[in-house]
């Protein structure tokens, strides 16, 4: 395969890179945080949030005196001093860990000449320890808390660092995790990377924060010290498949922040890629195979975009990614929602995606930023998809329960498409069947009784008769129903899994009993058919305990479905699926995850 690049090269604009050491290059927060709690529990002191800014970033000094405060000077300072130094220079020899993308980057950087300095409020002693770990050929400088005579918030770390290497400090980038180290070298005047570790760090003017070092690169560094600022949401994503001999197209622009962009090219990839200046990738694939063009902002950013290329006498679509999503309220308790939906997403590599609690814009926004096709129906419920939507129908309530639907066409080859029907439900909330087995400890009947007045029963009911001319097809036309049903599965409250709910059980939930007669399939129960070994809750991963503060625990279940009927899907796996290690309710502006339900994740082969 033939590649060609339209990049020029580019004067760089940055100089140094500046990295903290514990968290952000090596894994010693934890063992930080371990070594405080074993002197903090030797002194019968209890840790608690509010010990944070005194504890996370800070000089052992301070945590120490911070400490020997806190606990009432039971023992001597210079003591206690020194155990904390002991118990964390043990940890680090023996556990020292690389963050991910760490090494990686410091080797970009390397090869490129860019200088690199170690700037920490650990002391010497353990400095050198994760120097000879890292290399210490890799830094030309490093500045510990012995080196200044004041440390982190301080500026005199970075100040020192840029000095010892000839340098403005508005031309390195410092690299931190923690905000007493965002401080510092704010305050030292060098712009900012922050990748935050055990503490959020919220983005601002000259500081960009990222989920981790892998999604950094020398590029970004560079558009980070010029200035602009502009970085991409994602490193990398792959664009629905393409097919040799057939025109291609898919976009960036939706996916670059910050920054000042006039424009994007095409750094590198296949001769038959071309990039416009607004940021589309179009062409017609020359052979079959993956591949890779990497697009590039003005300012730095890039982009690499993964084109999956089948041949021309080959089906388009044999894998297909189906994904139901409650965005709980659009995403809006979660800072950051719409770039944190975008990225799981991506991350996900999904092909169709049913959406609940939409809040009237989320399918538009997120369709516009992915260049992908989709369908808002009432300001509840929306469907995605990478592959063309010929058809929309469905009509959710006024009060957004309901359902709406979709035809997608994932081919279509000698004039005769290849299409598959999509529904997308959300059901009434209330009143909720885990809670009355639960809290309320209700017989089977009472339950069942429940559980058809709550509406939702009629709900699916009316769904089903909707779909019923689709399902009478379903063997020429694949049909889906995903979405947020807010009842339980009989597939899951059986006998054998009666300790996960309280003793209850078998329960014939109505629900998932009309779906299947209906002759709908539960894709995740035929991946993982016992209920024990894989509950696959979706409800929740930020409720552990009940809303009400009685400190009950909050009952876990499956309620969000990907369902289907036809001969021409074969569930290759199901998942429930959640990023990172979601903080729970109330306390989610933070999180990475942006919703309050696990999504499932079906893969389906296609025949």
């Amino acid at each position: 395969m033939s590649h060609n690049s339209t990049d020029t090269p580019d004067a760089p604009a940055l100089k140094a890179v500046l990295f903290d050491m514990d968290g952000t290059l090596v894994d010693t927060e934890e063992l930080w945080w371990q070594a405080v709690q074993h002197t903090a529990a030797g002194l019968q002191y209890e840790l608690t949030d509010a010990d944070l800014p005194d504890v996370l970033g800070r000089p052992v000094e301070h945590t120490a005196a911070h400490l020997h405060s806190a606990a009432g000077n039971t023992v001597p300072l210079a003591e206690l001093t020194a155990g904390l130094h002991r118990e964390f220079a043990t940890r680090v020899e023996d556990r020292i860990v690389p963050r991910p993308g760490a090494v990686e980057l410091l080797d970009r950087l390397h090869e490129q000449g860019i200088d690199i300095a170690l700037v920490t409020a650990s002391p010497r002693s353990v400095a050198d320890i994760v120097l000879r770990s890292l290399g210490p050929g890799r830094f030309a400088v490093s500045v510990t808390a012995d080196d200044t005579a004041r440390t982190k918030p301080a500026p005199d770390p970075y100040l020192a660092a840029a000095r010892a290497l000839g340098v403005p400090p508005a031309a390195c980038v410092a690299v931190e995790d923690t905000p007493t180290g965002v401080a510092s070298a704010e305050a030292a005047g060098c712009p900012v990377l922050a990748v935050p570790s055990l503490t959020p760090i919220a983005a601002a003017p000259g500081r960009t924060v990222l989920g981790s070092l892998e999604q950094a690169d020398v590029a970004l560094l560079e558009a980070i010290a010029s200035g602009t600022g502009a970085s991409f949401l994602v490193p990398a994503f792959t664009t629905r498949n393409a097919r040799v001999g057939e025109p291609l197209r898919a976009t960036v622009s939706g996916l670059l922040r910050g920054g000042t962009v006039a424009g994007f090219v095409k750094a590198s990839g296949p001769d038959w890629a071309h990039v416009g200046a607004d940021g589309t990738v179009t062409g017609t694939p020359a052979e079959a195979g993956w591949a890779e063009v990497v697009v590039k902002a003005t300012g730095g950013a890039r982009v690499t975009v993964r084109i999956p290329v089948v041949g021309a006498d080959e089906p388009l679509v044999r894998e297909l990614k189906v994904m139901s999503w409650n965005l709980w309220l659009g995403g809006a308790p979660v800072d950051g929602h719409r770039d944190k939906q975008l990225k799981v997403l991506l991350d996900a590599n999904v092909d169709i995606v049913g959406l609940q609690e939409t809040a009237g814009t989320s399918t538009r926004e997120l369709a516009a930023a992915l260049g992908w096709h989709h369908h808002q129906a009432g300001h509840n419920l929306g469907i995605l998809s990478r592959y063309p939507i010929t058809a929309r129908f469905g009509d959710p309530a006024p009060s957004g329960y309901g359902a709406a639907g979709v035809t997608v066409r994932l081919d279509s080859r000698d004039g005769v498409p290849q299409d598959v029907t999509v529904w997308n439900a959300h059901l009434n909330y209330t009143p909720y069947g885990p809670y009355d087995a639960s809290f309320d400890r209700l017989p089977v009947p009472v339950l069942i009784e429940h559980e058809t007045a709550s509406g939702r029963l009629r709900e699916i009911q009316v769904i089903l008769g909707a779909m019923t001319p689709d399902l009478a097809t379903s063997g020429t036309t694949p049909v889906l129903l995903v979405g947020d049903f807010n009842a339980p599965s009989h597939l899951d409250w059986t006998e054998a899994a009666a300790p996960l709910h309280g003793g209850c059980g078998p329960v014939e939930w109505p629900v998932t009993k009309a779906t299947e007669a209906a002759g709908l399939r539960d894709s995740y129960r035929v991946a993982h058919p016992d209920p024990v070994r894989a509950p696959g809750t979706t409800w929740s991963p930020l409720h552990p305990l009940h809303e009400d503060g009685s400190g009950r625990a909050e009952p876990q279940d499956r309620i969000d479905y990907v369902l289907f009927s036809g001969d021409r899907l074969d569930v290759r796996d199901a998942v429930a699926h959640v990023t990172g290690a979601p903080r729970p309710y109330p306390d989610v502006k933070a999180n990475e995850w942006p919703s309050d339900h696990a999504a499932v994740i079906t893969t389906f082969t296609v025949r």
